[in-house]
């Protein structure tokens, strides 16, 4: 069975999140430099993470909250953490789901990666996959694979789910500096040891790993998640010399190299969709690469948003690299010479290769075609030239100047003199014509075996030496576009945007400017659903431009709010036997505990020099029902919990004004009173939630003035010509309003007819009168609304209790749709209470109740029938005097809980109780 560990009754505010846990520290603390260092020395549980997981500690989710929560995350798949007397290995964790909670800012420290890294015995980080061609080793899908024969099967082998549940990373930072002059013992500033000591196979030689991302391999779903302001900068100061024989080799077995790359993904098996990223990467070696989402895409992109601006800084004489992508072979043109094609570039806007790398190989199982679709790129692109030595490259902050110094790439300036294959130099790579490696695809380089890249833009500005270009150039005259080689067998449907500067031109490429959107059709018309806007993939042929405002003012906002800990406690209490009677636990009331002015507080500051609005809305399990108060409880004899009753009410989702005249504050607290009853017993239960939302914007004029004709005692007619609004409102008179054709009156908040009606009307049955979920009517019963003609909506919605529509013959209603009640005369009618129905005389109504309720039993006086829908649960304290009866009606979905017993609504019974 699974359990969501976390605080009792933990309600969780949009705005923002302060949980008071308890904490269980991992590690002492150590010093820190990676996101995974802070993961492992000080991650707080249910602070900056939170696991979903089954009696046997088997994680279904894993929901992170902070940085260091995502860096614990990046610990936990080293397959090494050993916790609460449990060791989260790969049999824990493997098919988890990573689930965003907040959005994540990465400042401040360096990211390492999901995947990929395991510890040795010493507690020393280690790279733990070799980049290799999938299919050599038997059972083995991947090109970036996890590698056992150094370290053994302690990582976590990870193919569960990312879900980033549409939140924001932001400033995802990766400074990373490789120097292998030390052979295998060769760190990195981050203290990893990215060397291996085996090849792929198990026989001697290793690799030199230098690929850097965000989640290894991705085998499941990766989505709804941006990345904002990455920051990328990779420094390779591998040399052909460094990457030397291993002693006792054969000739073959070197120490190999794979690219210095980036990809927020290495590998992708699933479905990539909803991802955006912006930000820069910069990568100076021998054989850079930046591989953009994916490296390899074998499954599928949807939505995707790549905004990055890249500049690779190509070295001379980087070595012999035999590990990753670079030496993939696609198709052999001359097998004698072992000149095989390659269908990628140095720089991919979204993906290095699409599909399948080799045309021979199978696609996974269970994927039909390799896809791209419904995705943009936008970005500038330079490739330069180190024209330096390795012991001359920049620090980190230096980059921009040092790039200043170098002149843009052109082929000619590339020497190498290690002795090694073709295909493992970069000057062969990008020199031999059966390589065919281009520069960039501004999309994808193309795979084999079914791709399909489909409603794809982009928008490229790549700076490099003009000798690229031009039958006499590098690249033969090839023009640079969307995918590297693409197959006359693929189904390739993209398009450069018209300011694209794809071709080289041989300046320094400015990031491009215009902002764009794209709408296709294949039948063309007015109608919307025909066409699809190609950002987000909706039917639709419009859209909404943003206007941005900077002001040079005084005006400044800021909103501060405070709350209680919203840890509620019901307590049924048990039946004491000598006593006869049942009491509740100790310190507590029966029923609801925690309404004290306190834990159930909700305190919004306006700090601006102008005014704001604030709204609150509350999200519960079916089970409960919870109420607003704008002023405090008062005193209870013996007791802390505190009485409402008579307490100015809040109806949530109305936005509330606060002022701050003068520059000064103005406050409003907001208490939260629950009701119903939970079914069976809960502990570390969350229940629901409270968002908070802020905004600067007031109400419209006519709404204003609308809410002040109702408010007032005049019994003049009042035209409503444009959409309005109404919050709370007392009326002191009857009010007469008419509604223009196609316009929408919305009534929400609390409504005291105070014993007046208001008639609405329309001549042609196309005025509309919408009704909040959370609108109700408070005050003595009666006739609260005269509709004639309109349009209405939203009352099968309604949360109020005791509201029943009748038609003009004085009939109650059933069809409470906008159909069932467009008739020439509808009125809301409110029978009042559900105390004051209950010790009513000569009833004549059955009593609706939508949302669950509390109430103290009094005087029983009639027959009293309730119909309970929305599985509300009454509530009724005490016991009831009188001669009356009371009954639940046949078809009611809810429950009464009377005198310790349970009273369930039945389909075609009625159930007696009183």
């Amino acid at each position: 069975m699974k359990k969501l560990i976390e605080k009792l009754g933990a309600f969780f505010i949009a705005l923002a999140m302060i949980l008071a846990v308890f904490p269980t520290q991992v590690q002492a603390e150590e010093a820190v430099v990676t996101w995974l260092d802070a993961g492992k020395a000080s991650t707080i549980k249910g602070k900056d993470y939170q696991f979903i997981e089954d009696e046997n500690h088997v994680v279904s989710e894993i929901q992170v909250m902070t940085a260091t929560g995502l860096g614990f995350v990046s610990y936990l798949m080293t397959g090494k953490v050993y916790m609460y007397g449990v060791s989260y290995d790969d049999s824990k964790l493997a098919n988890a789901t990573i689930k965003l909670m907040n959005d994540i800012d990465l400042a401040g420290k360096q990211w390492v990666g999901i995947g990929g890294i395991t510890v040795n015995d010493s507690g020393a980080p280690l790279a733990t996959y070799v980049a290799t061609t999938a299919g050599l080793i038997a059972g083995d899908d991947y090109f970036f694979r996890l590698e056992d024969y150094q370290m053994g099967p302690q990582r976590v082998n990870f193919k569960g789910k990312f879900d980033g549940n549409n939140k924001t990373i932001s400033n995802l930072t990766i400074q990373r500096t490789y120097d292998p002059s030390g052979g295998e013992s060769s760190k990195d500033d981050f203290g990893f040891m990215n060397f291996t000591s085996k090849k792929y196979d198990g026989s001697t030689g290793g690799y030199f790993m230098a690929e850097n991302y965000f989640l290894f391999n991705n085998d499941s779903e990766f989505k709804n998640v941006t990345f904002k302001d990455i920051n990328v900068q990779i420094i390779d100061k591998s040399t052909g010399n460094d990457l030397s024989e291993v002693p006792g080799g054969n000739g073959d077995d070197l120490l190999r190299g794979s690219a210095a790359a980036f990809g927020l993904i290495m590998e992708n098996h699933g479905v990539v969709s909803n991802v955006a990223v912006s930000g820069n990467v910069t990568i100076l070696s021998g054989m850079p690469f930046y591989y953009g989402l994916v490296g390899v895409n074998r499954g599928a992109i949807a939505n995707a948003d790549m905004n990055v601006n890249v500049d690779l800084i190509l070295a001379s004489n980087g070595g012999g690299r035999g590990a990753g992508l670079q030496t993939t072979p696609s198709l052999s043109k001359s097998p004698g010479d072992k000149v095989e094609t390659r269908r990628y570039a140095l720089i991919s806007g979204i993906a290095c290769v699409t599909g399948e790398v080799m045309p021979g190989m199978d696609k996974l199982s269970g994927v039909t075609t390799s896809s791209i679709k419904n995705s943009r790129v936008n970005g500038a692109y330079n490739l330069y030239f180190a024209n330096t030595a390795t012991s001359a490259y920049p620090a980190y902050d230096g980059f921009e100047a040092y790039k200043d110094a170098q002149p843009l790439f052109k082929l000619d300036l590339l020497t190498d003199n290690s002795n090694y294959a073709k295909f493992g130099r970069l000057m062969d790579l990008l020199g031999e014509a059966a390589m065919d490696v281009q520069l960039v695809s501004a999309i994808s380089g193309s795979g084999y075996n079914s791709v399909t890249v489909d409603s794809t833009t982009y928008n490229i500005r790549l700076g490099a030496d003009e000798s690229y270009t031009g039958a006499a150039g590098s690249l033969q005259g090839k023009d640079l576009s969307g995918l590297a080689n693409p197959l006359d067998t693929m189904s390739v449907n993209y398009t450069a945007e018209p300011s694209s500067k794809v071709k080289l031109f041989s300046n320094a490429a400015e990031p491009p400017t215009a902002k764009t959107e794209t709408f296709t059709s294949s039948v063309g018309g007015v109608v919307a659903s025909a066409w699809t806007r190609f950002s987000d993939g909706a039917a639709t042929n419009s859209i909404e431009i943003p206007i941005y405002l900077t002001t040079a003012g005084d005006i400044s906002y800021k909103v501060e709010l405070n709350w209680g800990d919203m840890e509620f406690v019901y307590d049924r209490g048990s039946y004491d036997a000598e006593k006869g009677e049942t009491l509740p636990s100790a310190g507590n009331e029966l029923g609801w505990n925690g309404n004290d002015n306190t834990n159930n507080l909700i305190n919004v500051i306006n700090k601006s020099n102008a005014s704001v609005n604030a709204k609150l809305n509350l999200q519960l399990d079916k089970s409960y029902s919870g109420a607003f108060y704008k002023e405090a409880g008062a005193d209870k004899t013996d007791s802390n919990e505190k009485d409402y009753a008579g307490k100015a009410s809040y109806a949530a989702g109305t936005y509330l004004a606060l002022s701050s005249a003068g520059g000064g504050s103005d406050s409003q607290n907001f208490y939260l009173v629950m009701g119903g009853a939970p079914n069976g017993n809960l502990s570390n239960a969350q229940i629901g939630s409270i968002t908070v939302t802020v905004t600067s914007q007031t109400a419209s004029t006519d709404s204003t003035k609308l809410t002040a004709y109702l408010s007032d005692d005049t019994s003049t007619t009042y035209a409503v010509d444009s959409d309005v609004e109404v919050g709370d409102v007392k009326l002191i008179a009857n009010k007469t309003i008419t509604v223009a054709d196609n316009m929408t009156m919305t009534l929400f908040g609390e409504l005291n007819a105070n014993g007046n009606t208001i008639t609405v009307s329309n001549e042609n049955t196309l005025g509309k009168l919408t009704l909040h979920p959370e609108f109700r009517v408070i005050g003595s019963a009666g006739t609260v609304l005269d509709s004639t003609k309109m349009l209405i909506s939203g009352a099968e919605t309604l949360k109020a209790n005791g509201l029943v529509w009748k038609d003009s013959t004085g009939n109650a209603i059933a069809d409470l749709s906008t159909t069932g009640l467009q008739g020439d005369n509808v009125k809301l009618v409110y029978l009042g209470s559900v105390a004051d129905y209950l010790k009513a005389a000569d009833l004549s109504e059955v009593y609706p109740i939508n949302s669950s309720e509390t109430v103290t039993a009094d005087v029983l006086n009639d027959a009293n029938v309730l119909q309970l829908n929305n599985d509300a649960v009454l509530t009724i304290e005490g016991t009831f005097t009188g001669s009356g009866t009371l009954q639940l009606n046949a078809g009611s979905n809810g429950s009464v809980i009377y005198n310790g017993n349970t009273y369930h609504g039945a389909a075609d019974t009625v159930m007696i109780i009183e």
